[in-house]
């Protein structure tokens, strides 16, 4: 079985991320690992610069993605953070 995601980038492009090919290789991933398939997949700058969102819950980095309920074809959107402020 492939396992992959749905991911929405910034500018509302979907592409369909391939994660693992077992249930315990699932069990197994981090955000961090994520991050770097969404970033090696689709053309965001780096993966300093993007946040990813969950039903309505932000990643955490080491977290696993099991933790969040993300299963295969979960849709997992991507925000830029940029720099500025006050």
């Amino acid at each position: 079985m492939c396992i992959q995601v749905n991911v929405v980038g910034p500018m509302k492009q979907q592409k369909n991320i391939f994660l693992c090919d077992t249930e315990e290789q699932m069990n197994g991933m981090t955000v961090q690992h994520l991050k770097k398939k969404i970033v090696h997949d689709m053309p965001l700058s780096t993966d300093d610069n993007i946040r990813m969102v969950f039903k309505a819950e932000k990643l955490e980095e080491g977290a696993l993605l099991t933790t969040y309920g993300i299963k295969h074809m979960s849709t997992i959107h991507t925000l830029l953070i940029l720099d500025g402020g006050l």
